[in-house]
């Protein structure tokens, strides 16, 4: 096995990828993580903040702390949601509202920009091979959290 830290390694390259994504994201006033959300919900809302978290891949006081800025400015709303959609008695519900619908489409062409600046820095068979490799990794790492009692 190497010795080499994988935390480390993914986290120089994630900050590098962040990096370009958020420079082309502050014409909107958005980070990637926040895009992220609003696309999320966006794509899947309404959807209850635990299985979004889930979703993403986060635990529920992340979710919590970036739902909130977003909330507060008007950009998602809570929603009740049928019970079979909630995890638990304290879960509620997100969906964009009308602003944050309009501030996600309005961002998509700065982001499909930071993503072109990637994707050429990568090159087709890098990309691909990367987004093979990520995906088996987090297939593996879903596997044993369900493999743990």
């Amino acid at each position: 096995m190497l010795s080499q830290c994988s935390c480390s390694t993914l986290r120089q390259l994630t900050r590098k990828m962040t990096n370009i994504y958020d420079h082309y994201l502050a014409a909107d006033e958005l980070t990637i993580s926040q895009y992220s959300l609003l696309a999320r919900i966006g794509k899947y809302g309404p959807i209850g903040a635990i299985p979004l978290a889930v979703n993403m891949g986060m635990d529920r006081s992340t979710m919590s702390r970036t739902l909130k800025p977003l909330i507060a400015l008007g950009w998602i709303e809570t929603v009740d949601l049928p019970l079979a959609m909630l995890t638990d008695k304290r879960s509620f519900g997100v969906r964009l509202s009308s602003t944050g619908r309009d501030k996600w489409q309005k961002s998509m062409p700065n982001w499909r920009k930071a993503q072109n600046e990637i994707d050429a820095i990568l090159g087709d068979e890098t990309h691909h091979a990367l987004m093979n490799l990520v995906d088996t990794a987090n297939h593996k790492f879903e596997q044993h959290e369900h493999a743990i009692p």
